[in-house]
């Protein structure tokens, strides 16, 4: 997600990343701390897919919207 590098006023996340995440088709996080959680693991993410050579990317943090209601 090449949304993850930019970065909102407060050296974090912009204001409107849970918007990004919903937009994607991604659960999005109800406590605080998760969107920076998930804005740091998509920068690691974005910087190894473009790294030359390419880096295996981590994990995501966070499921797809229709599997996280499918394990409620």
């Amino acid at each position: 997600m090449l949304s993850a590098v930019v970065v909102g006023k407060k050296d974090g996340p912009v204001p409107f990343f849970r918007d990004i995440l919903k937009a994607a088709g991604l659960a999005v996080p109800q406590t605080d701390e998760a969107p920076l959680k998930i804005w740091r693991r998509e920068q690691e993410r974005a910087h190894a897919a473009y790294a030359n050579p390419p880096r295996p990317l981590p994990p995501r943090l966070v499921l797809t919207a229709s599997r996280a209601a499918s394990t409620k």
